[in-house]
């Protein structure tokens, strides 16, 4: 089994899982959401500078649920991590 491990460029340190299952919704040029999809943060130990990587679900605006998806999360607004 291949792992795939991500570093620090900073601190040349191996960094680690902070959360698994971040939700981040893509916003287009225009503000409007694009894409939703659930990845992991991922920490530095020694600077504390942090990623979400390591997408999986993916859904686009054209997919079916999407939108009540979006308004679901943000009614609930945990952690909904919004990205341009």
């Amino acid at each position: 089994m291949n792992t795939i491990d991500e570093f620090c460029v900073s601190c040349r340190r191996k960094m680690r899982v902070a959360k698994v299952g971040q939700e981040v919704l893509e916003l287009d040029e225009r503000g409007e959401p694009y894409r939703l999809m659930t990845g992991d943060v991922l920490r530095c130990p020694e600077c504390d500078y942090k990623v979400v990587t390591r997408f999986g679900n993916v859904m686009a605006r054209h997919d079916k649920g999407f939108a009540e998806s979006v308004a679901e999360l943000r009614r609930l607004g945990i952690g909904l991590l919004e990205v341009v």
